[in-house]
């Protein structure tokens, strides 16, 4: 993937503003360039305000992570906490638990990774007579759920 070497974000800003983007990029804009940062994978960019029409202030920003888990809520109580850890696992688990926003792509169903000790198996088959052949592997996992472990069939 070709990417720019920098950023350059811009904003016009009224002068009643400039004291503000003296001492920084004001708390309006961060998130905005935090997101880009993030997204195009870049480390720093520009962020250039012209204020008033007549005055130019460029500030380089560098890239900012926060992992927040979900003990750091002091509102949140205890038994929801623990309701949460019991509903929320693989990627899910991951961002709102632990507080790290992993990518997703190509992770629709990371949670299947990750079974339980099965206590007995099934394997309901069709032999496909008119159709493609396909059989099911089926667990009775060690917490009295069915789970569809793996399946069979032919590409074509």
């Amino acid at each position: 993937m070709v990417r720019p070497s920098s950023l350059l974000e811009i904003k016009t800003c009224s002068a009643y503003q400039l004291d503000e983007w003296l001492a920084g990029v004001p708390d309006g804009p961060t998130p905005q360039t935090q997101w880009y940062l993030a997204v195009t994978g870049n480390e720093q960019a520009n962020v250039a305000a012209l204020l008033g029409g007549n005055r130019l202030v460029v500030h380089r920003v560098d890239l900012r992570s926060w992992h927040i888990r979900l003990d750091d809520n002091p509102s949140l109580s205890a038994a929801y906490n623990d309701a949460l850890r019991a509903e929320c696992v693989g990627l899910w688990r991951r961002r709102m638990i632990e507080g790290t926003w992993v990518i997703a792509e190509g992770a629709v169903y990371d949670m299947f990774d990750e079974l339980p000790p099965m206590r007995r198996y099934w394997v309901p088959i069709d032999y496909g007579t008119a159709n493609q052949f396909s059989a099911i592997l089926y667990g009775l996992g060690a917490d009295d759920r069915l789970y569809a472990v793996n399946e069979w069939r032919p590409n074509s």
